[in-house]
């Protein structure tokens, strides 16, 4: 399984037998698009610093036993994982550099880290953990 990339404009999703050998079929599915959000930002963050940033490949299961087929194609951590949660197929493909060098671009130019703030530490613990200061009953 692997990931191409081009720019094609298509309505929908093309499907071409590439290769078929000892009852294994090989497809290729043209017209994926991978869009990129604004509130995925830290998710491709994530992903781009990853030991081996990915290409998400999002499937569902087809009318036979053994057939799947792709669903939706996605950069976000964030979204992959909400279809793992489900149960659907996700496989993560090694993402190639013109992907990498485009969805780069895209956090570099927008993605702003939250500045970290200190937490306040709460007074409750201190007060539960003072010894009493009631007076000794006398003996």
């Amino acid at each position: 399984m692997g990931v191409i990339s081009g720019n094609r404009n298509a309505d929908e999703v093309e499907l071409t037998l590439i290769n078929e050998d000892d009852g294994v079929s090989q497809y290729l599915y043209v017209g994926f698009d991978i869009d990129l959000f604004k509130d995925d930002l830290e998710s491709y963050t994530a992903n781009l610093r990853a030991h081996k940033p990915s290409v998400f490949v999002i499937c569902e299961h087809g009318d036979e036993i053994d057939e799947i087929r792709p669903l939706v194609v996605t950069l976000s951590y964030d979204e992959m994982a909400s279809y793992v949660e489900v149960d659907e197929p996700v496989f993560d493909i090694p993402i190639p550099s013109d992907i990498y060098h485009w969805v780069e671009s895209y956090v570099l130019e927008n993605y702003r880290p939250e500045e970290r703030k200190k937490r306040r530490r709460e007074k409750w613990a201190d007060e539960f953990l003072k010894p009493s200061l009631r007076p000794l009953p006398d003996g």
